[in-house]
């Protein structure tokens, strides 16, 4: 009975097609119709999951640029969790590295000799002392990676003649790299560094033209000395890199590596390189190396956990950082609370002046960066003129542009009670000068009363690096300047007990004595300005 109802209901359904044609059309449209969409869903995706998805949850897309931190979920967005397999250079290695980020050298076969071949392999030429200690080739490397768990990889090239031919065969690859892929390079000479073995120039156009879906690891080449106590990576090699990475347009993920030795004085440098460029910092250590645990924990105070990650090659060194990252600020120098506690604050400050100069103001709650007369920076806040308020300072000037100072016109402004400042050609108020010469003025600016003026000349160190202060006493203008002779060294954040040169000027008692802010700006383009410790400070001492 069953059977011939099913039976009678299928023959009533022919009849109904048969007999309502339009019907059949319509159903045969919408099927048609339906797996073109399908179709079309599918490509302009890059599969069934939606592209917006992907964007905002980076770990549906599995390629070789995802971020490091989304793909080993159990880092819980902290880059010290992250376990390293440093020098994995043989098969054998491989077999020990699951579940890490996997960091090997690539060089050419014979790389420095007279029998150098095109063909990529694994390993260091200094390593490389004979045929019998050569690693496998990077084709054969690649063969075993992709299929050795849940990994990352990390390619360190050791010369720019070894990166075209590797990255032709890495891009053979990449539908089966579903995982990160790090590209390393030292394109900068660093601290006690040789120059770099890579062209930046070269390495970069091949980089963004076979290979830009990965995360730029990027570095300085470095030495070790026998006194690191003044070394570090300084102003002059961060912005550098800064410059290197807005002229290749290179965007996120970026990794900048550091030695852990030549941090002690170069972290401001470096979270000012880091917060400009949306860029996070590698720490590594070499065999040889004696690292400070105190300047691990300055690095983890300093940067956020998923901005900041640590290949020491070192089982105690990398358990210490995971395990007080998060107590850091109780074991770290305690003259980085020191510098702490003045700060500059990017949030109280304006921009002014012409835009359209890239590069010209770059702020960071590290230093504040001036590179033209063009622009400048005025307090939020305005302030009435009072003997217990004080704007200090400290100053680094840099010559980057090789150019002659003009006495007198190459250094800082400092203006107080401005009136009109809407034209960076025409600030009307009291200009407090600092130049890089060591000469100070206190004068008015496109002022009626011109007849207070004052000089002094002091004698510059050779960092060109000043501590300042200024204060309004309504009746007089107070300028203080220290020189500073260790203006990078994190002891330099330590103040003078004395005062190196004052000038103290009566100024007219017409002067407009209401609130207004505090202006910086350089007199001329001759010299970059490295401003920090800047804050205004309420001192009932005064």
């Amino acid at each position: 009975m069953a059977t011939s109802s099913v039976n009678q209901d299928i023959e009533r359904f022919k009849r109904l097609i048969n007999l309502n044609r339009p019907f059949r059309k319509h159903l045969i449209c919408q099927l048609v119709t339906g797996t073109l969409l399908i179709y079309i869903w599918y490509q302009f995706n890059g599969g069934f999951i939606p592209w917006f998805m992907k964007h905002r949850i980076p770990s549906l897309s599995l390629g070789t640029d995802i971020n490091t931190l989304y793909y080993f979920s159990q880092s819980d967005d902290d880059g010290s969790k992250i376990k390293w397999s440093h020098g994995t250079n043989t098969i054998a290695d491989l077999d020990k590295a699951l579940s890490k980020m996997i960091e090997a050298d690539v060089m050419l076969k014979g790389e420095g000799t007279d029998e150098q071949t095109l063909i990529p392999i694994m390993g260091e030429p200094r390593t490389m002392t004979s045929k019998d200690n050569e690693g496998p080739q990077l084709s054969d490397w690649l063969d075993k990676v992709t299929y050795t768990g849940s990994k990352g990889i990390k390619l360190d090239f050791q010369s720019i003649d070894a990166v075209e031919i590797s990255l032709q065969k890495l891009k053979k690859y990449q539908s089966k790299l579903r995982f990160p892929v790090w590209l390393h390079a030292n394109v900068l000479q660093g601290p006690h560094g040789n120059k770099p073995e890579v062209d930046k120039t070269r390495y970069f156009r091949i980089m963004k033209r076979l290979f830009p879906q990965c995360t730029k690891s990027l570095g300085w080449t470095t030495g070790t000395h026998t006194d690191l106590t003044l070394s570090g990576y300084t102003w002059d090699m961060v912005l550098d890199m800064y410059h290197l990475v807005k002229e290749w347009d290179l965007e996120p993920p970026i990794v900048y590596t550091v030695r852990a030795t030549l941090i002690r004085n170069s972290v401001p440098q470096l979270k000012w390189l880091t917060d400009n460029t949306r860029s996070s910092v590698l720490v590594w250590k070499a065999p040889e190396d004696r690292v400070m645990v105190e300047d691990l924990m300055y690095i983890a105070f300093k940067f956020a956990p998923h901005n900041s990650y640590f290949d020491l090659n070192d089982k105690n060194l990398d358990n210490f950082v995971q395990t007080n990252r998060h107590q850091s600020k109780e074991k770290i120098n305690p003259l980085v609370l020191k510098r702490e506690s003045v700060i500059f604050k990017p949030q109280a400050w304006v921009k002014m002046g012409l835009y359209i100069e890239e590069h010209s103001i770059l702020p960071s709650e590290e230093a504040l960066v001036l590179t033209s007369r063009a622009v400048y920076v005025l307090t939020k806040t305005k302030f009435k003129p009072s003997e217990h308020l004080t704007l200090h300072g400290r100053v680094q000037f840099l010559n980057r542009k090789n150019r002659e100072a003009v006495f007198g016109e190459t250094g800082l402004n400092i203006y107080v009670r401005p009136t009109a400042y809407a034209d960076f050609e025409n600030i009307h108020g009291i200009r407090c000068f600092l130049g890089v010469d060591g000469f100070m003025k206190v004068t008015g600016s496109n002022l009626k009363e011109k007849d207070f003026t004052k000089t002094h000349r002091i004698t510059p160190g050779t960092g060109a690096c000043y501590r300042f202060s200024v204060t309004d006493k309504k009746t007089d203008i107070v300028l203080r300047v220290n020189v500073v002779h260790d203006c990078h060294t994190l002891e330099s954040v330590i103040p003078h007990e004395e005062t190196h040169a004052e000038l103290k000027v009566p100024i007219p008692k017409d002067l407009d004595q209401e609130e207004h802010p505090f202006i910086l700006k350089l007199e001329d383009s001759k010299r970059h300005a490295i401003i920090d410790e800047l804050h205004i400070k309420y001192d009932t001492k005064n």
